[in-house]
């Protein structure tokens, strides 16, 4: 087994691209303007380096030196549940062999193997809690590509719709996980003549403007506009039009309306609704989120909409990126958000308990609450509880 993966560590070292390429990736710069996120290090090393050790550069990455050790170790058995055993699109049984890609590493980590019905890629039907060291149901009945990629790459876009049957047929995307280009665009222009016009900065757009750039994924929703391979509603945010890709400036809070349900983020659809399906649960709606006035988010990757319900953000006050920084500065280290709160207030408003751990990622694992509630609630144990991850072959 070792031999082997070390072999598939080789091919995708050295043939990324190839690899990449039947599952839709682009080779960087060959089309749309993109560039791929090595192009930018050669200009912005420091930049690069911060990125490729962010937690943004891992969401989706080839197996090898990207599994769990913990998850590779247990893979048959965490001494009481069994690992991974069959994709759940197909049904099909696959071994730890087979898995090509995973996601994820900080919280949770879940196996992509390849649908063969469709030349996808189909998650199998267990993930690893790395808070609690053991393997967890998985249920996502529909191919990656089709269901979660517009924010697990850069540069998504869809290519073929069927739009009879409600099916996606064929996307792409430029380069795996949330590259460079995500935050500032398409850089292939700016690579060529280094001018600053020729890229896009958060930092150069309005507060709001600037949160939107993290809140196009940092959301929950369900898309009723465009379907998985599976035919059923997509729980991902691909732009408008067939062959368009979203843009860090596109205010997607716009992006057909009727067809999408954003909870707290379109006046219809408020926080405090009762919602069905994914949306079930998605906020806490007792007693104390209703004598605060903001609902903490009850899921994961709800940032966004818990945000806006802030003073914070309502005052125009701050942005994602006054505490968070994707990457470091020329000359300036990269933000460490605990210690961001104290620029503004005094050593009593700390993140532990401003913004408590509320959101469920996994069984008994939470992320943090973006509400900043006067009178907060206590959270559970979170990412901060745990050490690093280690990697198998590391």
């Amino acid at each position: 087994m070792t031999r082997r993966l070390l072999l598939v560590g080789i091919l995708c070292t050295v043939g990324f691209l190839a690899a990449c390429a039947k599952y839709g990736a682009n080779e960087p710069g060959s089309k749309y303007g993109y560039s791929g996120s090595e192009r930018c290090k050669a200009c912005h090393p420091q930049e690069f380096a911060s990125w490729q050790d962010s937690w943004h550069s891992k969401i989706v990455r080839p197996k090898v030196g990207a599994m769990l050790q913990e998850a590779v170790e247990k893979w048959s058995s965490d001494g009481t549940t069994p690992g991974p055993t069959v994709g759940n699109v197909t049904g099909q049984p696959f071994v730890l062999a087979d898995v090509e890609y995973v996601v994820g590493s900080r919280w949770k980590q879940r196996y992509l193997v390849k649908n063969s019905e469709t030349g996808n890629l189909q998650f199998m039907n267990m993930q690893f809690n790395r808070g609690s060291g053991k393997w967890e149901k998985y249920g996502q009945k529909n191919d990656w590509n089709t269901q979660c990629a517009s924010c697990h790459t850069t540069g998504y876009r869809i290519t073929a719709y069927d739009d009879r049957a409600g099916k996606t047929l064929k996307s792409e995307f430029a380069e795996l996980s949330v590259g460079c280009e995500a935050c500032h665009g398409p850089g292939a222009t700016h690579a060529r003549t280094t001018k600053a016009k020729d890229i896009f900065n958060p930092a150069d757009v309005d507060i709001q403007a600037q949160t939107r750039v993290c809140g196009y994924c940092h959301i929950r929703l369900e898309n009723e506009k465009w379907k998985t391979a599976q035919g059923n509603p997509r729980e991902d945010f691909p732009a408008p039009k067939v062959g368009e890709t979203h843009m860090p400036w596109d205010d997607w809070t716009q992006w057909y309306p009727t067809e999408v349900v954003i909870p707290g983020v379109q006046k219809n659809h408020p926080f405090n609704a009762e919602y069905a399906g994914d949306l079930k649960g998605l906020f806490k709606t007792d007693t104390l989120a209703t004598t605060n006035g903001v609902f903490e988010e009850a899921k994961h990757h709800q940032q966004y909409q818990g945000f806006i319900q802030s003073k914070h953000y309502q005052l125009g006050a701050i942005s994602c990126n006054t505490c968070h920084s994707p990457h470091a500065g020329s000359g300036k280290e990269k933000k460490a958000s605990k210690e961001t709160c104290i620029v503004c207030h005094d050593s009593s408003y700390t993140v532990e308990k401003y913004m408590p751990n509320t959101g469920k990622t996994a069984d008994n694992l939470f992320v943090r609450s973006h509400t900043f509630a006067k009178n907060p609630r206590e959270g559970g144990p979170g990412a901060s509880d745990m050490g690093p991850p280690n990697y198998y072959g590391d």
